[in-house]
């Protein structure tokens, strides 16, 4: 059996909407910033 790591943040945290709003959560920079799963020069769009 795999131990999975916890939830960092619930999904009910009454701070999330502060958060994703000083993290700027959806901005064209965040995106970029998160890990992809596609190999570098590989990208379907």
């Amino acid at each position: 059996m795999e131990v999975v790591a916890p939830l960092k943040y619930s999904p009910e945290d009454p701070q999330g909407n502060r958060r994703r709003k000083r993290l700027d959560a959806g901005s064209k920079e965040w995106l970029d910033s998160l890990p992809t799963t596609n190999k570098e020069g590989k990208l379907d769009e």
